[in-house]
């Protein structure tokens, strides 16, 4: 099932198993995803107004600050903003957000790809999973499926080859892709391409779309299919323990042993 009029908050707050959740329990354990408290940051602010710049520019969902996060003045606007599904930046981000933008709106292969008439944004997925018995959704930042392809934006430190590279392995990445293409495929739509638009945060914005290779992205889907199974299994048992060892003895690396 496809819902393009759910807003981020209600998406968040539906009840079925997102790519965020595989990638807490394949990447740490089923007891830190199970106890995890969602927090905010300002990278987050940042991140979020950047997808609104690019993905929904007609709805002015971003709004220019005050200098600092401190002070009746921002309370205030940030009450006002919330409570509106704004965001509001203190005046250096809202800038480097737009700095940001738009050097991926002047990157010609991703302006390519924002400014394609077909282009389905923030449009929620549901499905059910009927091997692993588990409802499952997904929120892809970019749709195109005339042409098979699918996109995330992230806004990172680093986006060349090499550090995105790190970044996919330290943050599930793989994981969020094989996801992403797994719920489109039960819900009937063919994913060929599933790139990440990269835009660097620090002067000059450098911007690079990445892919990962077809052996990466079977390795990823495996861990994918074994996770949901995991999360599954916990469900059934109500046992979302670490599942380490009482006392846990660490030997000696080989690496050491000479």
């Amino acid at each position: 099932m496809i819902n393009k009029d759910l807003s981020n908050k209600e998406y968040h707050e539906h009840a079925s198993y997102s790519s965020s959740d595989v990638k807490a329990v394949a990447t740490s354990t089923i007891y830190h995803w199970k106890n995890a408290v969602r927090k905010e940051s300002a990278a987050f602010d940042l991140g979020s107004a950047v997808h609104a710049m690019l993905l929904e520019p007609e709805k002015n969902l971003v709004i220019e600050g005050p200098e600092t996060r401190r002070g009746k003045e921002w309370k205030e606007l940030k009450d006002a903003t919330d409570f509106g599904g704004k965001i509001l930046l203190p005046k250096k981000e809202y800038h480097l957000a737009e700095n940001m933008s738009q050097s991926a709106m002047f990157t010609e292969n991703v302006n390519e790809l924002l400014t394609d008439s077909l282009l389905i944004t923030e449009a929620s997925f549901f499905v059910h999973d009927r091997m692993c018995e588990l409802d499952l959704k997904c929120r892809p930042d970019g749709l195109l499926p005339h042409k098979r392809i699918m996109f995330d934006i992230k806004t990172c430190q680093d986006a060349s080859p090499t550090g995105f590279a790190k970044a996919v392995r330290d943050y599930g990445y793989d994981i969020q892709a094989a996801f992403y293409k797994h719920v489109m495929h039960l819900e009937g739509v063919t994913v060929k391409d599933f790139f990440f638009i990269c835009i660097e945060k620090t002067n000059p914005f450098i911007v690079q779309v990445h892919k990962l290779s077809d052996e990466y992205l079977n390795h990823a889907h495996m861990r994918m299919i074994h996770t949901l199974k995991t999360i599954r299994e916990a469900d059934v048992t109500q046992d979302y323990s670490t599942g380490w060892p009482e006392v846990n003895t660490i030997d000696l690396p080989k690496w050491m042993e000479n």
